[in-house]
């Protein structure tokens, strides 16, 4: 049988699935040294870090859809989102050419929807995509904050803007959060607009650091609900010059805890990024559980420091500008430990994924696994080139980054016991 390229499937046989998806099942009982309280009727879940493996990664994927040189369909410029469907077709969202593509659970592609542009179903830049229950898929267009819904034949069946993100806000998407829902992340920066706002006032805006809320919007563009609050990333600023020649140049503090989210059809989880802590909020928007490790962060050295400065993406030209960098940065108010949390995904079994903070240039992400019940269950060792998108039928979905910077989507197979 003629295989095309850029897919690279790996036999596995049903029964071995099977076992592993019985074995990812978390209604086991609570672990015995899990603590849990009550606060106001919200119920909190303390667990001692658990010094095991809950699953591991095996070693080849199952399933490969992506090629450096190839059909144009399998070329991906920036992969922002990868899903199933209910009948494990790949709905992968390229955000620099704009594009859903659809692949069946076999990697062959069947369409292509959307494309960059301003008509109705183009995007400016496409944050992500997910299939809906009913048939169909969600995507969403991050520069335009607007919503595009497509039949299960890939037509366009209708679009709406998102409200309440405001000119200020920094819009990115979460996915689905519920029956007929997309979870938003907009981030205010709380600059102000003022042309008689002086270099203090903004200076002593921009070390407050912004606030991060989570939006839950409907298919209609209205809002829902928002879930939460939580501080955003903290910013400094210099000046040089003076007069029309004064520069101002804003510069995130290293190190400072983002906030994150996830959604379900069930619950929607968010962590401030700064604890080993997660709340936890029922589908009808309410707070239902906190889930916490008896775990802090680990202390910020200089090793770190240098790490982050040294970092392929950085691209400092030489030791005198690395050593400047770290000086520049020992002048900020960087947090004294390194964050906690740094993303969140949901398995179609009920367990919280939680990813720890990978240091830059880590070869290996970390991320731990809380049952249904809100327990620690242990922790699974991911390659830190693979950014995890989906854990369902005993695989996970991600996306996964070559040498050359090559993206391709990746399916791998959980290994349990």
């Amino acid at each position: 049988m003629e295989m095309k390229a850029g897919i690279n499937l790996h036999r596995a046989t049903f029964a071995a699935l099977a076992a592993m998806v019985a074995c990812g099942e978390s209604d086991a009982p609570p672990g015995p040294r899990a603590v849990e309280t009550d606060s106001a009727g919200i119920g909190i879940v303390t667990s001692p870090p658990v010094d095991a493996v809950y699953a591991r990664l095996a070693a080849q994927p199952a399933l490969t859809v992506g090629e450096a040189d190839g059909p144009e369909e399998y070329l991906f410029g920036r992969i922002a989102s990868v899903a199933r469907d209910g009948e494990a077709n790949l709905v992968v969202a390229d955000g620099r050419a704009g594009e859903v593509r659809i692949f069946d659970p076999r990697g062959r592609h069947l369409r292509t929807v959307g494309g960059t542009g301003e008509g109705p179903g183009e995007f400016g830049w496409l944050g992500g995509a997910w299939p809906v229950p009913e048939g169909g898929i969600v995507a969403v267009d991050g520069s335009r904050q607007r919503i595009a819904r497509f039949g299960a034949d890939g037509s366009l069946t209708g679009t709406a803007d998102l409200a309440g993100v405001g000119e200020m806000g920094i819009f990115a998407t979460r996915g689905m959060a519920g029956a007929g829902m997309v979870l938003s992340q907009v981030t205010e920066l709380g600059v102000p607009t003022d042309a008689e706002t002086s270099a203090r006032d903004l200076e002593e805006t921009l070390e407050e650091g912004s606030s991060v809320l989570f939006i839950r919007h409907g298919l209609d563009g209205g809002v829902v609900d928002t879930l939460a609050r939580r501080p955003g990333q903290k910013s400094t600023m210099s000046t040089s010059g003076s007069g029309d020649m004064a520069m101002v140049q804003v510069v995130f503090v290293p190190f400072s805890p983002l906030p994150s989210a996830a959604g379900s059809p069930r619950a929607v989880a968010v962590t401030g990024g700064g604890l080993y802590e997660v709340a936890l909020f029922d589908a009808a928007g309410e707070p239902s559980r906190i889930l916490r490790l008896d775990e802090i962060p680990v202390p910020r050295t200089d090793e770190h420091l240098e790490a982050l400065v040294r970092s392929p993406g950085r691209r400092v030209p030489d030791e005198e500008s690395v050593r400047a960098m770290m000086d520049m940065y020992r002048d900020m108010p960087m947090p004294e430990r390194l964050p906690a949390y740094s993303g969140l995904v949901f398995a179609d079994t009920g367990e919280l994924w939680a990813r720890r903070y990978l240091v830059p240039g880590g070869e290996t992400a970390h991320w731990d696994v809380f049952g249904a019940n809100g327990h620690h269950l242990g922790r699974v060792e991911v390659p830190a080139s693979l950014r995890i998108q989906e854990v369902s039928r005993g695989q996970v979905v991600g996306i996964a980054t070559g040498e050359l910077g090559v993206e391709r989507v990746e399916v791998l197979d959980l290994i349990f016991g």
